[in-house]
């Protein structure tokens, strides 16, 4: 879950698992307000939310089809998975994971004028804040590397001397 919804679903009373590849992201998941923190890559996330009693909204915001799927079974009866990231690969869900418990997918494009409009009255409304790694103009090809190579914790930002 991104910073904003750790920090919208707090505010709103919701407890908020954090779901990531590593041990390495819970301490900062933790700062941003989440209540649990799941490592993807050492259990079973689906296995895992369910002993939480399940999640009621899941956003999946990794391009991984494979893990998204994997989802599916943390879901709490009439969960929805809420698909923001592109992937190529297809999913793959039974109907019966979603049959049995009123479970749901869909998919969110985001980016539009108006999410942008929404995110920025609510940050201004809550005080939310972006975080962000700057890097001088002269270093645009480190920045680019820091990023592409999936380093960048928060958005990279050039900043002009």
């Amino acid at each position: 879950m991104g910073h904003l919804g750790i920090q919208y679903a707090n505010k709103l009373g919701f407890n908020t698992v954090a779901l990531s590849r590593g041990k390495q992201k819970e301490e900062l998941a933790r700062e941003l307000g989440a209540h649990f923190y799941i490592d993807t890559a050492t259990a079973n996330v689906g296995e895992e939310l369910a002993k939480l009693g399940g999640a009621r909204v899941i956003l999946a915001t990794a391009p991984n089809s494979k893990a998204i799927t994997e989802l599916v079974d943390g879901l709490s009866k009439h969960g929805k998975l809420l698909i923001a990231a592109a992937s190529g690969e297809p999913l793959e869900v039974s109907p019966l994971q979603l049959l049995l418990f009123g479970r749901s997918v869909e998919g969110w494009y985001s980016g539009t004028g108006k999410d942008s409009e929404d995110t920025l009255k609510f940050s201004a409304l809550t005080g939310v804040r972006p975080r962000i790694e700057t890097f001088r103009l002269e270093q645009v090809n480190e920045a680019y590397e820091h990023m592409i190579s999936g380093q960048a914790r928060f958005r990279a930002v050039l900043k002009m001397s």
